[in-house]
């Protein structure tokens, strides 16, 4: 729940995360607050600065070009690895996300379009092969989850239809078994989604000058 706190901007970059406002917040003790934030900073979603306290670090417009060019050599790692089709469970699993993404489109909310995003996210997961390029594109996945969610909140529509026309592509060379295919299609989405914010952080910056 923190980290999709995070994620979502509820909590954006450089909010300073108290655990006695964290324990009050979720209901618990601070114990499982202070094991939770020890696992976001294993995954450097935050990071603890003496006389500050915990802050968040995902979403620092400073890494957004770094982690995107990983992320696009990531996700061509994907058909590299791969060496069996891909899993016929995963395609319907794609396909039935597709259909379930076709049902909200006219009614979908921030929180519907972050699930069905994370599920898209943990079908593509499942069928790399490499276990330390899977937990790299785990990683990442969040590391950058701010920058795509903001594309979101910007441009809802837009947004919501790339994501179907995402998982429609992906469905339907996953169905063929085709992992080259496939990975091919989320590197190139991966791709599109930086080139458009670079473009929105260039229009901010000219915006300020």
């Amino acid at each position: 729940a923190l980290r999709k706190s995070i994620c979502t901007l509820q909590k954006p970059f450089g909010t300073v995360l108290r655990e006695l406002e964290l324990a009050e917040e979720f209901g618990v003790s601070r114990t499982p607050i202070r094991q939770a934030l020890h696992q976001l900073s294993a995954i450097d979603l935050v990071k603890t600065r003496n006389g500050v306290g915990t802050v968040v670090t995902a979403g620092d417009p400073k890494t957004l070009e770094d982690i995107y060019g990983l992320r696009i050599q990531l996700a061509s790692m994907i058909g590299d690895f791969a060496t069996n089709e891909c899993p016929a469970t995963a395609a319907k699993s794609m396909s039935d996300l597709h259909a379930d993404i076709l049902k909200l489109k006219s009614k979908s909310s921030s929180q519907d379009f972050w699930n069905l995003n994370e599920k898209r996210h943990e079908i593509t997961t499942s069928i790399i092969e490499n276990q330390e390029l899977r937990a790299l594109h785990n990683l990442y996945y969040f590391k950058v989850a701010p920058f795509w969610f903001q594309l979101f909140l910007d441009t809802p529509e837009e947004e919501f239809d790339r994501l179907v026309r995402e998982v429609e592509e992906t469905a339907y060379w996953m169905e063929q078994g085709n992992m080259l295919t496939v990975a091919n299609i989320q590197q190139n989405h991966i791709a599109m989604a930086a080139g458009r914010l670079k473009i929105r952080h260039r229009r901010m910056r000219d915006a300020l000058l």
